[in-house]
Parts: C-alpha cells; sequence; structure tokens
C-alpha cells in the first residue's frame, strides 16, 4: 500500500522512544531489568514483548492543542498527514497523528478524542538541541512526564534540565 504524507516514521520507532507519566519510573526500571536478562537468555533471535504501562499517558487528559501548542516551539513544522510502515513496500497513514519535526527527526503525538494517548519521538538529536530541550522540559513540568529511551535503556527525567541536556548532548 502506497500512502502520502508529510512525514515518515518506521513502524518499529512508535513508541520506542517514549514520553511517559512519572508515575512509571520502578516499573519502567524493572523492564529494562527484564529486557537485559531476556537477551541474556535468548540473545537477539526472540522479541521481548514490554508489558502495558502502569499509568497510561490518557489518564494525564493532555489536551491535543495544548500539547501542540508546546510543540510549536521546537520552531520545525508541523505535520498532520503522518505516514507509517517500513521499507518501500508498505506504508500506511498513522490515524489521529501529529508529527513536528523534519526528515526522520520528529515529536509525534497520537490522541483520541483531542486527549493525547502517546508521546514518542524519532532522531531528535537532528533538531535544534536548545529546542528540543527547552520543549521536553516545558512538557515535563507541565505533566510531570519522564522519557524512556528503550533503545539505548536510559530514563530520563523531564523536569531536570541538566539530565535532559546530557540525554540530548550524548
Amino acid at each position: 500500500m502506497k500512502a502520502k504524507g508529510t512525514i515518515f516514521y518506521h513502524e518499529d520507532d512508535f513508541c520506542q522512544i517514549e514520553i511517559l507519566p512519572k508515575e512509571n519510573v520502578f516499573h519502567l526500571l524493572k523492564e529494562v531489568d527484564n529486557i537485559s536478562d531476556f537477551t541474556e537468555e535468548h540473545g537477539y533471535s526472540d522479541i521481548y514483548v514490554r508489558e502495558e504501562r502502569k499509568i497510561t499517558l490518557s489518564a494525564r487528559k493532555i489536551n491535543k492543542s495544548e500539547l501542540e501548542k508546546v510543540l510549536a516551539e521546537l520552531e520545525t513544522e508541523r505535520h498532520t498527514e503522518v505516514i507509517t510502515g517500513y521499507g518501500t513496500e508498505y506504508r500506511e497513514k498513522s490515524k489521529n497523528t501529529i508529527g513536528f519535526g523534519k526528515g526522520y527527526a520528529a515529536m509525534y503525538f497520537q490522541y483520541e478524542n483531542d486527549v493525547v494517548i502517546n508521546i514518542w519521538v524519532t532522531n531528535l538529536f537532528e533538531l535544534n538541541a536548545n529546542h528540543v530541550i527547552n520543549v521536553l522540559f516545558k512538557i515535563g513540568e507541565k505533566w510531570d512526564l519522564i522519557l524512556m529511551d528503550w533503545n539505548t535503556s536510559q530514563l530520563v527525567d523531564l523536569t531536570n534540565r541538566d539530565r535532559i541536556k546530557k540525554y540530548i548532548d550524548h
């Protein structure tokens, strides 16, 4: 299926670097340990399926337009036509999804009934670092959120500007 849109993310990147309520910290750290144990036992030939979050992002009742105002501070393009899939073979529209970014560097969110249900990022390091740090900090402060990077097993407190900067500057 060929779908057209203004920005694309690979389906494997959906919530691979995600933003979640801070109450999930201990659960997320336990998941990091579980993934490590699973990898030691199975190598990379099997797939580990992460457990559901204890506290969902929708519990924060973040209004879609409120989040859009914050993400606009990235000073990059806003995309309402978001495409996902893999390779060039399969593409489909990511419903109720908005992305702020360019190329493969973006912050995305999904919503239902104008309430944000998922926030995730791809390749933020290609965007303006100061804008990214400020936006992540504002999101963290406003809604008491954290960033979980499953690629690197890093958990970042988004209410701590120095931790965000260290993560972005890695």
